[in-house]
């Protein structure tokens, strides 16, 4: 491992922190009704910064009769606003400093941070659409996921450059590397169903826990209707337009998905944390069981207790957590033994 701190190394643990912090604060900003605060991209009521003055905020409300404006909630999205421009600005100077010359001698990543800087303008973009196609599910669910794929890809950005996994695990045979890929795709299938589910309030549809309207498994469910992809435009999705039977499949998909993932993804780490020889490994394999325990955890609480937001928040902030847990550990154990590149 390198032990070098350099400007880029730097630069990209504080992209790292500061992602993490930006899905946590889409999520508070989501679950408090605040995205459609402010009506205009970038700008808010034609402002950079929120109107607080009594004449600025009665011509917005003259320029935005069905949306009036609301200081508090407009200084949420807003703050959202700030933190993705900073993360951006951040990104764009690890992609610049991948460009030196001493980091090209070192053979140290040049493309990988390119690529993030695109998914920022694209993940930018989205934001703009969340905002204009007010609320649009599938825009709204790109957006989140598009928020855990550029923290994923700055993890590995990390251990690529830092160089942590430059050996290849040794394990007894190659199934624990597969597995891992298939529990990696089961995660990322169960983060969609649950942004999908709070993108359509689905959470109300099954209101009993452990069963699903008073059954294990509910009749009648209307799966068709609850993944239409694109729906009508111009329709305000904030508060969920979907029918109760729809909401509820949506959530029981979710509630079945989460069964699966538990179940793969202890068994792989825990048996790669039996057959591994490696400490490094072994602490990985039980910090991702240890994150699936407590995601499912916050989830069954949620599913008793109702949605309270910082138990919201908090599913979210642990998913990011689970994801990047999840695919460290796939990184290490099929890492090539040569340096990075």
């Amino acid at each position: 491992m390198r032990g070098r701190w350099d400007g880029f190394r730097i630069l990209t643990a504080l992209a790292i922190v500061w992602t993490l912090v930006l899905i946590a604060v889409g999520a508070y900003v989501r679950l408090s009704n605040a995205g459609l605060s402010c009506p205009g991209w970038p700008a808010c009521y034609g402002h950079l910064v929120v109107p607080t003055r009594a004449m600025a905020i009665r011509q917005a409300d003259r320029l935005h009769p069905s949306q009036p404006l609301r200081p508090a909630q407009a200084f949420k999205e807003m703050f959202h606003r700030y933190l993705a421009g900073g993360l951006g600005l951040v990104i764009l100077l690890v992609a610049l400093l991948s460009l030196s010359k001493a980091r090209q001698r070192e053979q140290r990543p040049r493309r990988l941070p390119w690529i993030i800087l695109g998914l920022v303008v694209l993940q930018a973009a989205l934001g703009m659409w969340t905002v204009t196609l007010e609320l649009e599910p599938l825009i709204v669910v790109g957006h989140l996921l598009g928020a855990f794929l550029i923290w994923d890809c700055l993890l590995l950005l990390w251990a690529r450059d830092t160089g942590t996994f430059r050996w290849r695990e040794e394990v007894r045979s190659p199934w624990g590397r597969r597995i891992g890929l298939v529990a990696l795709s089961f995660l990322v299938i169960q983060i969609f169903l649950g942004a999908w589910t709070s993108t359509h309030y689905a959470w109300v549809g099954c209101p009993d826990f452990p069963t699903c309207l008073g059954r294990w498994w509910p009749r009648h469910l209307e799966y068709g209707r609850a993944f239409v992809l694109w729906n009508r435009l111009g329709v305000d999705y904030q508060g969920g337009t979907l029918p109760l039977r729809a909401r509820a499949a949506i959530y029981f998909l979710h509630r079945l998905g989460a069964l699966v993932v538990f179940i793969t993804v202890v068994a792989w780490a825990g048996a790669v944390w039996v057959r591994s020889r490696r400490g490094t490994i072994r602490l990985m394999s039980a910090v991702v069981a240890g994150l699936t325990v407590t995601q499912v955890a916050i989830g069954i609480s949620m599913a008793m207790i109702g949605m309270p937001r910082w138990l919201a928040v908090s599913h979210t902030f642990f998913a990011a957590l689970l994801l990047g847990a999840v695919s460290l550990l796939v990184y290490a154990l099929w890492t090539p033994a040569s340096p990075p590149r």
